[in-house]
């Protein structure tokens, strides 16, 4: 029996991405289809709609081999089973810690040191490196760190990635260089507006907003606030945190962390230095926003005992979390347990990324029209 063609369409764009990589063996017909920039876009929007369609990446250095490791971690119903991933083999050499950037559309960005990195499919395995910026660099300064955004242009059908560096000059001032990257011309270009408020050094707290804004944590002058990038138009924004939280630091070293939630932003305040930890978690109502109307409290996760750090949101009940003895553990809101994965990291290096599967190929992603 033949199923007419838009229905053999329809039928596999609710398909998983996992199930689609394999049917690409199936004929030539359906080999061709799965590459379809339109099938692709289609199969994107419908899989993004799906609830339970989100995967799990985990970085970490084993504690054993030191050896890095990204493994992969579904909830398809069955028992969560963390996978490890096949990275490229140069990895190994260059980047000696890999930060999960994103995601963006299904892409992650790899980011190890400033300039070195890359755009990656951990569902399609595709990979791509980044060609080196040739931009000259501040005079009489050197790099000393750097941050990521990476973030889609829909006004063009770009994949854009933002490398803001940190240099230090002779005389000890911090100066940003920011630079960014177009899948469409492969190249690199100078960003020449100011960076309008300072980026946490210290910071890895940062996420994607709506695909097209990247958000970090920022101070402008002795105001917190989130620093957002809009892609489109090439412009810095800034929100206020909500009025009344915490100051940070004192006593109980009171912290933030900035996740993505559903579409939005999730502020979370929690004092680190509490054995038995509230998180306070308030939700972005839109970027640009002052602390009075720009932010909602959405609920308050705790007292919990033996967690370290928040790591992210999974589906809609689980709070990821670090536990005291780098343990990633899942906290399930509606039941209110906590579920150990036996996965461990070595302090700070224990990172997740929520990710969407996609077909996607970053090599091929400024002729697929989102």
């Amino acid at each position: 029996m033949n199923l007419p063609e838009d229905v053999t369409i329809e039928i596999l764009t609710r398909l998983p991405v996992r199930s689609l990589i394999r049917f690409k063996c199936v004929c030539k017909s359906w080999n061709l289809l799965l590459k379809n920039p339109t099938f692709i876009s289609k199969h994107h929007q419908t899989i993004s709609q799906k609830d339970g369609s989100e995967v799990l990446l985990v970085s970490r250095r084993d504690v054993v081999t030191n050896k890095r490791v990204v493994s992969m971690l579904r909830n398809d119903g069955s028992d969560n089973t963390l996978v490890d991933q096949d990275l490229p083999t140069f990895l190994n050499d260059m980047f000696g810690h890999v930060r999960l950037i994103g995601p963006c559309k299904g892409v992650v960005c790899l980011f190890g040191f400033p300039d070195n990195i890359a755009l990656w499919n951990p569902s399609s395995r595709d990979f791509k490196k980044l060609p080196l910026s040739l931009l000259p660099r501040p005079p009489n300064a050197k790099v000393r760190g750097g941050d990521l955004g990476v973030g889609f242009d829909s006004t063009t059908h770009d994949l854009k990635v933002m490398q803001i560096l940190f240099c230090v000059s002779f005389d000890c001032r911090l100066l940003y260089q920011v630079e960014i990257y177009s899948s469409k011309t492969n190249a690199w270009k100078k960003y020449d507006n100011v960076v309008p408020a300072n980026i946490m050094y210290y910071n890895i707290w940062s996420t994607v907003y709506k695909n097209e804004n990247f958000c970090w944590w920022a101070q402008d002058k002795d105001v917190e606030v989130i620093l957002s990038f809009d892609m489109s138009k090439e412009t810095f924004q800034k929100t206020t945190l909500p009025s009344g939280i915490d100051v940070l630091g004192g006593q109980h070293r009171i912290t933030r962390a900035i996740l993505p939630v559903k579409d939005s932003i999730a502020l979370i305040v929690y004092r680190l230095q509490e054995v038995q930890k509230v998180f306070d978690i308030w939700v972005l109502n839109e970027l640009g926003g002052n602390g009075v109307d720009g932010w909602s409290k959405a609920t308050s996760i705790g007292p919990l005992s033996e967690v370290e750090r928040p790591l992210g949101f999974w589906n809609k009940d689980e709070f990821i979390l670090e536990s005291s003895s780098r343990e990633l553990v899942l906290y399930n809101r509606m039941n209110q347990k906590i579920m150990n994965l036996g996965v461990y990291g070595k302090r700070d290096r224990l990172e997740v990324l929520v990710h969407k599967e996609s077909l996607f190929s970053v090599n091929a992603f400024a002729s697929v029209n989102l």
